[in-house]
Parts: C-alpha cells; structure tokens; sequence
C-alpha cells in the first residue's frame, strides 16, 4: 500500500493511504487527498493506483513535480520520492504492509476462547447439585454456583445474603440448625440449603472482588461509550470551511468545471468561428457594447465578488500592416483614449496559444482602470488576419489577489477551421507575381515533404499581407484555401508521428522514439506554431 505524508503544506504531518483505486489531489473539497496550500489548484494532480503500481499525472497549469522534475503525462511513483504541488506543498511517497483485519462483532472487537463467568448458569442435575443434601450453608453454595458460571445477578444475591447473616451474627462464628427432636428439616424433608452459617472472610473477599470487578466493567464501558460519542461529535460537527484565499472556477459535486459558452457575434464555434467562455454559475447577464458583447455575474464560494468579461472585435485593413507588439500597443492606446483611467502594464513576453492545434498566438495585459469603480483586468489580444480581437476579465481592484489566477484563464474556445486559417502579419515578400506565387505553392502542395512545410507556410502569410495591402481579393481567398489546407495536412502528419513515438516507448524501443522525435523538431521549428513547444515536451526514458 502507499502512503503519501505532508513534509511541507498544509495540512502539516498528514497521512493519506492509497488503496488501489484513483485519487485525485488539490484544494477542492472534491479533491481525494485535500491539501489546503493557497498555490494548490482545485485539483491539482491524479493518482493512480494498480496492480501494485502508482502512477501520478499532473492536472494544473502550474505543474507538478516529482523529485524536482515536472510531471508530464503519467509518472510512475516509488517510495522515497517526493511529490511537490505548487511552490509550498511536499509529500513524501512511501509504501507500507497492509494488516490484517480484526474479528468485529456487533458490540466491537471480540476475543474467542472460553465462556466468560458471566455465562448464564446450567440447568438440570448440575444445577440441582448446588442445593442438594452436600450444601450446609448459602456461602457454601455460592462456591459451587460460581464455578458453574451463575449469573451477575445470583452472584449479587448470594453477597448480600451473606453479607446479611454476617451483620446478624456480628461475625462471631454461630451456626443455626434446627432440631431434629423439634420438627427439625431433616425430619420434615426440608433441605439443608435452608440452614444458614457466617460466611468466611475469605468468601466474603472474594464476592467483593467480584463486584468490584462489575463496577470497574461498567465504568470502562461508560468511559469508552463517552468517548466514542466525543469522537462522533468532533467529526460529524458542522466544520467552518477555510479561508477563500483563491477564488476558483466553479465546479459541481463531481469536480469538473462548470463552463459556458457564448458565440462570437460574426460566428460561433458550431458555425467556424470562435466561443467566449465563462463561469457557469447562473449569475452571469449578456448585453451589448461597441464591437461585441459584455458579460456580468458574480463569483467565489459566496458569490459575493463582482466580475466582468468582454468580448470586442475590429476588422481593419491596416491591422494587416503592423507587426504583434505594434498592434497591441495600438489597441492600447485605443482603449486609454475610451474614457476613465486606465493603466497598463508592459504586454507579457510569454508565448500562449488558443487552440489545440496549430493555436492562435495571443499577447496578455495586465491593467487597473477607474471610472465605474476601480477595477483590476487581465486583456487577451489577438490577431486573425485584418482582425483584432480582445477579450478581457475583470474583478475589484481590492479582489486582485484573490482572483488573478482565475482571471488568466484562456476564455476562447477556437473551431478547427478558424485556427487552421489563422494568419498574421508577415513583412516577407517574394520577387514572383502573386500568380506565380501561387503556382508555385500549389505544385508545393501536392508532394508531401515535410521539412519544407515552414517555409512554405511563410511564403503564405507573406503572399496573404501583399494581397490584402493591395485590395486583391481573390489572391487572398487562394492563399487562405492554401494555408488551411496546409494546416490540416501538418495535423495529420503531426498525429501520427506522435502515435509512432508512443508506440516506440511502449515497447522499450528509446533509438527509435529518439529518432521520431528529433525528425519532428525538425519539421515543427516554427516558434509561433504551438507543436514547437509541444513536441520539445516529449521526452524519452
């Protein structure tokens, strides 16, 4: 069985057990193995355990990192590694035997072997033994009752009858018969049990022992009782759920996210074109603003903090003519010249992509803006073409902290077509015509030669920047059909190099997954093609 225990995080010292079976980690109170770090997601990782084996796979955009190296993909888990979620969080991995399990009885756990003297006593003869003509004295017949496993409650009768004859005799050692010449027992066909004598102080020890012993069962009892209801208490007792230091994506009962969709005005996703997504807590209002759509709601676990999401698009020729940071320094400026204040910090040099396959390359900008308030954004800019188009979030400027994470959420959703036709600025040109230029890559397309696929894309893009310049439409509607014909010729080529390359790890073969992956590189050498960086991903054991 393995065992993972908290080094570093909280909750500091804890020890989760992993059966066989699938856990998942994170801060959600969906999550199987809770942790409660303020940089751990909702969930964060999952565990998989199986015919002996642990297998970690990292769910979170933060990353997970087994002895240091990120997880991608599955990673199998040993003992004595360590599993680190976010910047504070340590487990530890260890494996332990699994114990056997106790006999449980329906009073808890029980011990086989013989009766206890709390049995109930015998009947017939051995019974009748105990008051038959061998008994001179109810002490005498106490012994013998014992033996036999008397009850509780005999044996509490038997010690006050004796204790009783010993007061009346005041222990002075008398013993009372009746007289034969009198009508006495034995005449009469009386029992002898009738005939009573003081009980030694060695008997009397004994039954008090006995008593106490009864006494000294149902305290325990009522002391264990006691506290295994203290135990209940504490466990079943309404709990006041930590401090929301993170505001999270809402999620159901199940742990998946709740989102929902909002077509773009010139098309959604269905239809080609691209979705706005946001939370799907059923608080969120559409209406209108200049360019496209507004979304209003609330979010965290009280719903008590406000956000906005904006969607706005421009189509312009002149968007065609300026480069990445161009464009997002002019929308920039568009945005501050709208009214209230506005203040921006440097566009983010990360590369981030929309979609899944060739993506939609995008430039992030932080920004505090008053006038209705003062609030905190985070814009996503992106080009398609001759357009621009802006989505951005936003909370309190006093809610920065707790909401930023959620506000760097990616809140489109591309179709293929959309991301296969996307192009940007591209200042090349070439010394052929626009017609020869497009002979040329049609003879191009009809051999499949991979290493030649960047450059023929970059003649595209460029051939596409010429013609929209030039107003000529027809040779931009050719170079699309070109391009997305490209694209989906590099998606197909790119699957099966990435199924031939888990094949080849599957079946302990690293030279020739080594090779498949240094010939993709070598294709995919783009850096504004996602599949640059998701092929440097791939790694060989």
């Amino acid at each position: 069985m393995f065992r993972l225990t908290v080094e570093k995080g909280e909750p500091a010292g804890a020890v989760f057990d992993l059966q066989p079976g699938e856990y998942t980690l994170g801060r959600s109170r969906a999550a199987s193995v809770r942790v409660l770090s303020s940089d751990v997601s909702g969930l964060h990782a999952r565990i998989r355990v199986a015919a002996g084996v642990a297998r970690v796979e990292n769910l979170s955009q933060f990353g997970t990192r087994l002895n240091g190296q990120p997880v991608t993909g599955e990673a199998v888990l040993a003992a004595g590694q360590t599993l680190e979620i976010g910047k504070v969080t340590l487990l530890r991995v260890s494996q332990v035997e699994e114990t056997g399990a106790r006999v449980q009885g329906s009073g808890g756990a029980r011990s086989l072997g013989r009766a206890s003297p709390d049995a109930e006593a015998p009947t017939g003869e051995g019974a009748n033994a105990a008051t038959g003509e061998g008994a001179n004295s109810a002490a005498a017949a106490t012994r013998p009752l014992l033996s036999l496993g008397v009850t509780r409650a005999a044996a509490a009768v038997a010690a006050a009858a004796t204790a009783t004859a010993v007061e009346e005799s005041d222990l002075t050692g008398v013993l009372s018969r009746p007289d034969p010449a009198h009508g006495g027992a034995e005449e009469d066909g009386m029992t002898r049990a009738m005939q009573t004598r003081v009980a030694t102080p060695e008997e009397i020890g004994l039954l008090k022992a006995n008593e106490q012993k009864r006494v000294r069962r149902r305290l325990y009892t009522g002391i264990a009782a006691a506290f295994a209801g203290l135990v209940l208490v504490a466990v079943l007792r309404p709990r006041t759920p930590p401090p929301e230091n993170e505001i999270e994506w809402p999620m159901d009962a199940g742990g998946e996210y709740l989102d929902a969709l909002e077509p773009a005005p010139g098309g959604g996703l269905k239809d080609g074109g691209y979705d706005l997504l946001y939370p799907d807590n059923k608080t969120f209002k559409k209406s209108s603003v200049p360019g496209g759509i507004a979304l209003q709601g609330r979010i965290g676990r009280n719903l008590d903090v406000s956000m906005r999401v904006f969607l706005q698009e421009e189509n312009e020729t002149r968007l065609a003519s300026l480069g990445r940071a161009e464009m997002v320094e002019d929308w920039i400026r568009q945005m501050s010249a709208s009214g209230g204040s506005w203040s921006f910090d440097k566009p983010s040099p990360d590369v981030v992509f929309f979609g899944k396959k060739n993506g939609l390359l995008f430039t992030r900008v932080h920004y505090l803006r008053d006038g209705d308030g003062s609030w905190f954004g985070i814009a996503s800019v992106v080009r398609h073409g001759c357009r621009r188009i802006t989505v951005r979030a936003e909370v309190p400027a006093a809610e920065r902290v707790r909401a930023e994470s959620l506000l760097a959420t990616r809140l489109l959703r591309v179709s293929e077509e959309f991301e296969f036709s996307h192009w940007e600025y591209n200042p090349a040109s070439s010394s052929l015509s626009e017609e020869a230029a497009l002979a040329q890559v049609r003879k191009d397309l009809e051999r499949t030669a991979p290493a030649t696929w960047v450059a023929l894309e970059s003649q595209l893009t460029g051939l596409l920047t010429q013609a929209v310049r030039a107003g000529h439409r027809a040779t931009e509607e050719e170079a699309l059909r070109h391009l997305a014909a490209l694209r989906a010729r590099q998606s197909l080529w790119f699957n099966s190099q990435q199924l031939a390359f888990d094949d080849a790890l599957s079946r302990g073969n690293a030279a020739s997954a080594r090779k498949i992956m240094e010939f993709t590189k070598a294709v995919f050498s783009n850096v504004e093609d996602q599949r640059y960086f998701t092929v440097r991903k791939w790694k060989v054991r």
